[in-house]
């Protein structure tokens, strides 16, 4: 009996883990940043990844408390954010990759809300739509010269007015700019 026991568990535990690997690739919202492992060489390194059964959990913790971010939260799917010091030798190497997401979010038919340039630092903010009245995407790609790279890719139905409240939710600062800069245009 014992043994049964233990080999549902282990069944369960398993069946957990591999379901928290989800395929991301096939949402339209949905952008391969690649590889930032040899970009990150300084102190200050952030990798948040929070897919799906993570974002469930919380939206049922806050169904009573928050139901309107718990709803905000029941139509995400992923939340990604790599954040990192930029060097000098860095820069280049971030520019040129952020131009390439750029490229590739034009040619995919996003829509950029916001961009931002100068000598030494660049913004994007980039919303994928499925509607005029449905966000299904959103990607940020900031870069500033000897200060902070942040790529930030959101996936599932967003809700521009309440992001902020995510990023609240799971001290995410860089999720609290979007809501700023969306204010700002207003």
């Amino acid at each position: 009996m014992k043994t049964k026991i233990v080999l549902v568990f282990v069944f369960l535990i398993s069946s957990a883990l591999f379901a928290q690997k989800g395929d991301y690739s096939k949402f339209a919202g949905y952008i391969n940043f690649g590889d930032f492992e040899s970009l990150q060489k300084g102190d200050e390194v952030t990798e948040v990844l929070i897919e799906e059964h993570l974002i469930k959990m919380v939206a049922k913790m806050t169904a009573k408390s928050e139901p309107d971010l718990s709803e905000l939260l029941n139509g995400i799917k992923l939340v990604k954010v790599n954040s990192f010091e930029v060097t000098d030798k860095s820069f280049e190497e971030l520019k040129t990759r952020a131009e390439k997401i750029d490229k590739e979010l034009m040619n995919r038919k996003w829509d950029r809300i916001v961009k931002t340039r100068s000598k030494d630092n660049f913004a994007n903010v980039y919303i994928k739509t499925e509607s005029e009245e449905k966000i299904i995407g959103l990607v940020v790609a900031s870069v500033e010269k000897n200060g902070e790279a942040a790529f930030v890719n959101i996936v599932g139905d967003i809700n521009l007015e309440t992001i902020g409240r995510l990023g609240e939710k799971f001290d995410i600062p860089s999720l609290d700019n979007i809501k700023n800069e969306k204010s700002s245009k207003k």
